[in-house]
Formats: structure tokens, C-alpha cells, sequence
């Protein structure tokens, strides 16, 4: 069974979502929680160029590791 977010992963997701799609009229193609970080992985933008990240305790990482 996959890992299960956070809250605070889960509270940040829906303000970076709203964001993207609501404010920057952006597609997400990916969210995913990476297996080795427990990071949520986020895949947007029309040319696929936002890429970011979620840490268990909410903090946002706009360069995967």
C-alpha cells in the first residue's frame, strides 16, 4: 500500500493546485508521492516546466533532490 500524505502535505497540495490551475491557468499532469522522501511530487505547466515538492511538514521544494 502507498504512503499516505500528511495533513500539512495534504493543505499545501490544495493551495499549489489552486494556484496552478485557478490563478495560472496551468494543466497537472502528475501528483505522486515519492517512495524514497515521502515528498509529494507535482508535474505541471503546459510544457511540463513546473516541477515541485511537498515535504512531510508542509514545506514546499521547487527543485526536486
Amino acid at each position: 500500500m502507498p504512503e499516505q500524505p500528511t495533513f500539512k502535505q495534504l493543505q499545501k497540495l490544495y493551495i499549489v493546485c489552486y494556484t496552478i490551475t485557478n490563478v495560472m491557468f496551468q494543466p497537472i499532469y502528475i501528483v505522486r508521492i515519492d517512495e524514497r522522501t515521502g515528498n509529494i511530487f507535482v508535474l505541471a505547466g503546459a510544457e511540463e516546466e513546473i516541477e515541485l515538492e511537498i515535504t512531510p511538514t508542509g514545506e514546499l521544494v521547487d527543485e526536486p533532490s
